[in-house]
């Protein structure tokens, strides 16, 4: 029986290579009704087993994914790992497995090597850690990814695209996706991802914050106004502002609380470098003026709502009281 290990923390190339792994068995059409899917969690051996017996269903090919299996047997800090038990006689029982069979065993983050499963089916496996990439593998990552789309970028596109997103391959599969839609074709340049990608947006709006919260009026009155004739709507920029602040408020916390980049990147939903931008602002600015400036926000969005103050007035108006707040 054709075992499989896909482990690692680049989930994005795990589930693509599970999803070519599919793709390769189901000549026939027939996968769909001859995939079984198993929580590794609460899996006994024998009902695994069972599921490996099996014959496929008017079909060359079964296919059992079993996900969360390894982690089971994964040791954290200073416990050691879990014995194998019964588990210990999975590898004697490969081989009486019918060919047909295709067994999968997936573990979305990482697995050490001192991992009794993993130790034990290695020799019976094909093995796959996928482990983020970077540098010349993700500049090569993309290039392939936009050859498959039929896109074309040019460098200042492709290199703000990794500064805005780094290696979350998620995203960049995503932005790319878009990319590809609006330019039918035609060369997307540096002016076209600034005015697409949702992260390079956000980047514009904390570069209104920083100026904001730094006092430095003048600048930020001119980039909300270079914003405004981006063709960015007042009340998308105003939502922009808002989120903004709760984000900065949520970094003071994390800040003050000790957390780490990976935590903070978690919590914030932002890529580290953005994360790590947002936790620096964030210990500059004094928790009484984030709360003044969230109610502000507040204030700005209910007098739009009511009809007191067009949009255009309303974020004008915001943005330089803001920035007095940040001056005194």
């Amino acid at each position: 029986m054709p075992l499989y290990i896909f482990y690692g923390q680049d989930t994005f190339s795990l589930r693509e290579a599970l999803a070519q792994l599919r793709e390769r068995l189901d000549a026939d059409g027939s996968l769909w009704a001859n995939t079984v899917s198993l929580d590794g969690a609460r899996l006994r051996p024998q009902e695994l087993l069972e599921a490996c017996q099996a014959a496929p269903f008017l079909g060359q090919h079964r296919l059992v994914v079993v996900r969360g299996l390894l982690g089971r047997f994964q040791g954290e800090g200073r416990r050691r790992p879990q014995a194998l038990g019964p588990w210990q006689s999975l590898a004697d029982a490969l081989p009486r497995m019918p060919t047909s069979t295709h067994l999968v065993l997936v573990e979305e983050g990482p697995v050490d090597a001192s991992n009794p499963l993993l130790a034990l089916l290695r020799p019976h496996a094909q093995v796959q850690e996928f482990s983020p990439i970077s540098g010349q593998d993700l500049t090569r990552w993309l290039a392939r990814r936009c050859r498959t789309l039929g896109l074309r970028l040019s460098d200042r596109a492709a290199a703000l695209l990794l500064q805005l997103l780094g290696n979350d391959l998620w995203a960049l599969a995503s932005e790319l996706d878009k990319l590809a839609a609006y330019a039918n074709g035609q060369m997307v340049r540096e002016a076209d991802v600034r005015l697409l990608v949702t992260p390079a947006r956000e980047a514009s709006v904390f570069d209104l914050t920083a100026a904001v919260s730094e006092g430095r009026t003048r600048d930020a009155l001119r980039l909300l106004r270079e914003l405004l004739s981006q063709g960015e709507e007042p009340l998308g920029l105003l939502a922009l502002l808002h989120r903004q602040c709760r984000r900065l408020l949520l970094a003071r916390w994390l800040s003050e609380r000790g957390a780490g980049e990976g935590e903070a990147a978690r919590e914030l939903g932002l890529p580290p470098w953005a994360a790590r931008r947002a936790m620096v602002q964030a210990r500059r600015l004094p928790l009484p003026r984030l709360r003044a400036a969230h109610r502000r926000l507040l204030e700005a969005d209910a007098a739009i709502k009511r009809g007191r103050m067009t949009p255009e007035v309303a974020l004008e108006t915001l943005v330089y009281d803001l920035a007095a707040l940040g001056s005194n």
